[in-house]
C-alpha cells in the first residue's frame, strides 16, 4: 500500500473514529497463576473522573514478580528452538527471519506473520540510542500478528520485539501460557561479536508504561512510524530499507500491529472470566466446561448457536461474579497511547536530540483511563468471551478433533458426542476444568482421550534455560537517601535507559545523582503544577506512589517530596529551576561514556 497523504490520513482517522506497582511486596499467591486476579481493593482511580468505581481487570500496582511464577515465556521457547541465547543470529534482520521461519499468513500485509515497522523517534526506553541522528538507526518493532502453521505453542499476538540498530539490546514481550501473563525480557550484548544473553526485565519499570500488563501501541494514524510520509521521506534520504524493512509503506503494517496489541490486551480478560468469573466448586466447573464447549463450537463453526443450557450456566456464574467481585463493573486497561507526530511544523527548528522530547500528554507514563468498563454479563459479553477463548485454540487442535469425526465435527450429531465427552470430563474428579489458566495443552488432550483418540505423538521437549533476572550488582547507596526508596525499581538497573543513577557503589551513585540533579529536580517540580499545566510527567510516576503507601493527591504537599526536592536542588547547585521549552535542552542525565 502506498504511503497516504495527510488529507487522506485525516479522512481515515475520522472513519476509524466512527467505526500502581509494588516492588517489595509481591503479588499474593492467588494471583501467581494469573497476574489477573482483580480484587475490590483495586478500584479504578481514573485520572479524568472518579465515578464509576469500577475494579481494574489488572491492577496498576499489582505487577507480580519479575520472574515467571509458572512456566516460561514464548520467547524463551523460541530461543531454545534456535539453539539457545548464544546462537541468536545477528544482525536483527536474520533473527527476525529465523523467528518467522517459513510461516506465511495470507490475511496480513505481504503474507508475513511477523509484521515490522520503523519508528525512528518513538517513546521506548531505547529512543535515545540512535541520537542525534535518529533516522540513521530507526527502531524496528516486530509483532507476530498472524499464526504460523506449526505444531508448537500458539504465537499470534503473543510475541513482540523492538531493536534500535546501533544498540546492543533487544526488548521482548511474549506470552506465558502457564502463568497466563505477558513476560518482559531483554536480550543483552546483542551485537557483532557479542555474547547474547536473555534476562527478565523489571516489571515495575516496564509496567509503568505498559499499564495493561501487555504490549502497547499508539492510536491511528501511527505518525511515529514510517507510515507517516514525512518520517518516510527522512528515512528514505538515508536508505530504502533497514534490516530488511522497507521504508515506503502505508498504514497496513501499523494497523496489523495495533490490531494485535488490542487482541493481546484482552487475554487477561478472557483468562480472568474463565478462572474467576466462573467461580469455584461445582458451579465453576460447569461454567468452565460450558465455556470450553462453546469455544470449540465457535472455532469449528464460527457461530454462537451452542446449547441454551450451556449459555445459562455461563450467564448465572458470571452474574454472581459481577455482583460479588465487580459491582461497579470491570475496567479494561487501555493499550493505546496517543498518536504523536515527531515532526510537527516547527520541527525544522529542532534538530538532533531535541526531537526526542515527549510532552506530558504523549508520555506513556501518564495514567490512562479505562478503555471500557464491562458492567454486566449479557449475551454480547458472553459471546465475546467465547470468541476470545476460541482464539486460545489452534488450527491443529481443530484438525485433530475433525480427524476423530472424519471431518464432521461441525455437524450437530457429531458435536453432540463432543458435548457428552465434555460433560463426562466435568463430572469426573480431577478433571481439566479447575480454576487455573485456560490452556489448550491441558484441555484438548483430555477431550481427545475421552473420545477414545490416541494422544498425538509428543514432540521432543526443548531445554529452556532457567530464567534470569537483570538484577543490580551493587547494594543500596547510603548517599541516595529517599531516592533509594522511591526510584530504585526504575533507576537501579544495569541498563542506562532509563538513567541508572542509583546503580553502582556509593561514590558512583552520588556522582550520577549530581550529574542528573537538574533533570531530577525538574521532574519532581512537576508535582507542584496542575496536571494540565505540566510540560512533562512528574517523577515518581503517579501509579508508583499508591503501592508505596503514598496518596497521589497528598503527595505534592508531602514531607517526602519536599526532602527529595531539597536534596536535588542542593546537588544541582541551587539557583532558579530552569523551565526550558524543550526538556531535552537540559544537560543529559548521565555523563557521556568515555
Amino acid at each position: 500500500m502506498r504511503a497516504i497523504t495527510r488529507a487522506s490520513a485525516l479522512m481515515l482517522a475520522a472513519a476509524l473514529a466512527l467505526a500502581g506497582w509494588d516492588y517489595w511486596r509481591k503479588s499474593p499467591p492467588a494471583a501467581a497463576n494469573s497476574a489477573l486476579a482483580p480484587t475490590p481493593d483495586h478500584a479504578v482511580a481514573s485520572p479524568y473522573a472518579r465515578p464509576p468505581a469500577a475494579t481494574w481487570l489488572v491492577a496498576p500496582d499489582a505487577y507480580g514478580d519479575d520472574l515467571p511464577p509458572l512456566g516460561t515465556s514464548l520467547f524463551d521457547q523460541r530461543v531454545a528452538a534456535l539453539g539457545g541465547a548464544a546462537a541468536l543470529p545477528y544482525p536483527f534482520e536474520q533473527l527476525l527471519e529465523r523467528v518467522e521461519g517459513d510461516a506465511r499468513c495470507a490475511d496480513l500485509p505481504d503474507g508475513r506473520c511477523l509484521v515490522r515497522v520503523l519508528i525512528p523517534i518513538g517513546r521506548s526506553l531505547q529512543r535515545l540510542a540512535a541520537a542525534p541522528d535518529f533516522f540513521h538507526h530507526p527502531r524496528i518493532v516486530a509483532a507476530m500478528a498472524g499464526e504460523p502453521d506449526s505444531d508448537g505453542p500458539l504465537q499470534r499476538d503473543r510475541l513482540y520485539l523492538g531493536h534500535v540498530g546501533n544498540s546492543d539490546i533487544i526488548e521482548v514481550i511474549s506470552y506465558n501460557e502457564a502463568a497466563a501473563r505477558f513476560e518482559f525480557q531483554l536480550v543483552l550484548d546483542y551485537r557483532a561479536g557479542g555474547s547474547p544473553r536473555v534476562v527478565y526485565a523489571r516489571r515495575a519499570l516496564c509496567l509503568s508504561c505498559h499499564q495493561n500488563h501487555a504490549p502497547i501501541f499508539s492510536r491511528p494514524l501511527w505518525q511515529e512510524t514510517n507510515a507517516n510520509p514525512a518520517v518516510a521521506a527522512r528515512l528514505l534520504a538515508r536508505q530504502p530499507s533497514f534490516d530488511g524493512v522497507p521504508v515506503q509503506r502505508g498504514i497496513d503494517l501499523p494497523t496489523a500491529i495495533d490490531t494485535a496489541t488490542a487482541r493481546a490486551t484482552r487475554f487477561a480478560l478472557w483468562q480472568t472470566l474463565w478462572q474467576i468469573g466462573c467461580g469455584d466448586g461445582e458451579h465453576g466447573v460447569r461454567c468452565r466446561a460450558a465455556l470450553f464447549e462453546a469455544a470449540l463450537h465457535y472455532r469449528a463453526t464460527g457461530r454462537h448457536d451452542y446449547a441454551a443450557t450451556r449459555r445459562e450456566a455461563i450467564r448465572s456464574a458470571f452474574a454472581a461474579a459481577w455482583q460479588a467481585r465487580w459491582p461497579g463493573g470491570l475496567a479494561l486497561p487501555d493499550p493505546n497511547i496517543p498518536s504523536r507526530d515527531p515532526l510537527p511544523d516547527d520541527a525544522a527548528q529542532a534538530g538532533g536530540v531535541l526531537l526526542a522530547n515527549i510532552p506530558a500528554p504523549f508520555e506513556p507514563l501518564a495514567p490512562r483511563a479505562p478503555l471500557e468498563i464491562w458492567r454486566q454479563a449479557d449475551d454480547a459479553r458472553i459471546n465475546d468471551t467465547v470468541a476470545g477463548l476460541a482464539d486460545f485454540l489452534g488450527a491443529r487442535d481443530l484438525a485433530r478433533l475433525d480427524a476423530a469425526f472424519a471431518g464432521r465435527v461441525a455437524e450437530p450429531a457429531d458435536f453432540a458426542r463432543v458435548s457428552r465427552a465434555i460433560a463426562a470430563l466435568a463430572a469426573a474428579d480431577g478433571g481439566p476444568f479447575a480454576a487455573v489458566p485456560f490452556r489448550r495443552d491441558r484441555l484438548m488432550p483430555a477431550l481427545l482421550a475421552q473420545l477414545g483418540q490416541a494422544p498425538a505423538s509428543a514432540s521432543s521437549t526443548l531445554a529452556v534455560a532457567p530464567p534470569v533476572r537483570d538484577a543490580p550488582q551493587f547494594p543500596p547507596a547510603p548517599s541516595a537517601g529517599l531516592f533509594q526508596r522511591y526510584c530504585t525499581p526504575c533507576h537501579q538497573t544495569p541498563a542506562s535507559s532509563p538513567p541508572n543513577f542509583l546503580h553502582g557503589d556509593d561514590a558512583t551513585v552520588r556522582a550520577r545523582l549530581t550529574h542528573c540533579a537538574a533533570r531530577i529536580r525538574y521532574r519532581l517540580a512537576m508535582w507542584q503544577l496542575p496536571p494540565d499545566a505540566r510540560p512533562k510527567t512528574p517523577m515518581p510516576p503517579q501509579q508508583a506512589l499508591r503501592a508505596l503507601g503514598a496518596d497521589p493527591e497528598r503527595w505534592p504537599a508531602s514531607a517526602e517530596l519536599a526532602t527529595l526536592r531539597a536534596y536535588a536542588a542542593e546537588l544541582a547547585g541551587g539557583g532558579v529551576l530552569p523551565r526550558p521549552d524543550n526538556y531535552e535542552a537540559l544537560a543529559p542525565c548521565l555523563p557521556a561514556p568515555s
